[in-house]
């Protein structure tokens, strides 16, 4: 038993690059039992456009979930939220393990998730904006690492979260370890980025990032 992942993030409003990724899942032979959008689906836009963006994704693949980037409205909305699940309010379960996660707008995960997280009883998968600090997904220009350091000590500190899945750093799509965790940033949809991973019983993670230009 495993089950298949579609990981997007930076999306800034992209509809026709966002539509072509989706499309190429078809060439591609891919289906994706669940989508992960780590943030800035719009760019700066307003809460209308979040919407148009994952509903272009939920036609595609109903069971999407999200969290907001630095680029998103904060204003919270019922149209919104009804299309998609924003895992930021509590852990959801996706199969055999569990998926919670916080937006730019809480740099920091209050006690509260931490409870919640704490009580799944399950292995985690971590959907943030912003990646961990020192990894091969934070590095900017003059090798410098950007991430969150508060990210970094939390994945560090919970054996159980066996995933971390962000995007923000635009400059450094990878796939790689902290420790026990897989680190996971896509890259921009707006270059045309994004991954496809399996997740498998036991817990390894398998999957690649492509490009829809080099498709």
């Amino acid at each position: 038993m495993s089950i298949k992942l579609l990981i997007l993030s930076d999306i800034h409003n992209q509809d026709i690059t966002l539509k072509s990724i989706l499309n190429s899942l078809d060439t591609m032979g891919v289906s994706p039992d669940f989508c992960l959008v780590a943030g800035d689906i719009t760019n700066f836009g307003t809460s209308d456009d979040m919407r148009n963006i994952l509903n272009i994704i939920v036609s595609r693949i109903p069971n999407t979930f999200y969290v907001i980037g630095n680029c998103d409205p904060f204003v919270k909305s019922k149209n919104v939220e009804s299309l998609a699940i924003n895992v930021e309010k509590q852990p959801h379960n996706i199969g055999f393990f569990s998926i919670v996660g916080f937006g730019t707008h809480r740099p920091q995960l209050d006690q509260k998730l931490l409870k919640k997280l704490n009580k799944v009883g399950k292995k985690v998968c971590l959907l943030t904006h912003a990646p961990p600090f020192n990894t091969t997904t934070d590095i900017v220009s003059l090798n410098r690492h950007t991430g969150s350091k508060h990210l970094r000590a939390f994945i560090e500190k919970n054996e159980h979260i066996f995933l971390s899945i962000s995007g923000h750093i635009h400059e450094s799509p990878a796939i790689s370890k902290l420790n026990n965790c897989t680190i996971i940033n896509p890259g921009p949809v707006t270059i045309g980025n994004f991954a496809i991973i399996e997740v498998h019983k036991d817990f390894n993670v398998e999957g690649k990032i492509f490009n829809l230009y080099e498709l």
